[in-house]
């Protein structure tokens, strides 16, 4: 996890639940290139069901297909848990949300892959909004 701080208060926390190195590696660095997020990356169902109720995050960007224990199943322990209920869910799949349904969940936020970069950015720019930088 990345922890620099701000001297304009605490930094947002995004946690990213996602298998492909490649797409996550892309999620730190648009993140660090477009704003000031502290982001957490966790590659594993099972791992971010015992880490994220602990872990402070703001945002929870989560994919449906994960190793250990799938997105739909973690999504569901999320919104039932005392900790995690609050915390907005950006759900990223290649999935249609007819098929997340049926599945038994209905994300808030649906980022339909491929999506584009300034969609990801907005939507965690709204979920998270950043300090001001002091002038």
């Amino acid at each position: 996890m990345e922890t620099a701080s701000s001297s304009s208060g605490k930094r947002k926390l995004i946690a990213i639940v996602e298998d492909d190195v490649r797409l996550t590696e892309f999620f730190r660095d648009l993140l660090k290139l477009k704003g000031r997020w502290d982001v957490r990356i966790i590659n594993d169902g099972q791992v971010a069901r015992q880490q994220l109720p602990d872990c402070g995050a703001d945002v929870i960007v989560l994919d449906v297909g994960l190793p250990g224990l799938d997105g739909v199943s973690l999504y569901k322990m999320l919104r039932g848990h005392l900790q995690t209920r609050h915390i907005p869910i950006v759900v990223v799949t290649g999935s249609h949300k007819w098929e997340l349904e049926r599945m038994g969940i209905q994300p808030d936020i649906l980022l339909h892959k491929p999506f584009h970069l300034q969609e990801f950015i907005d939507v965690i720019t709204a979920l998270s909004p950043q300090e001001p930088t002091p002038e």
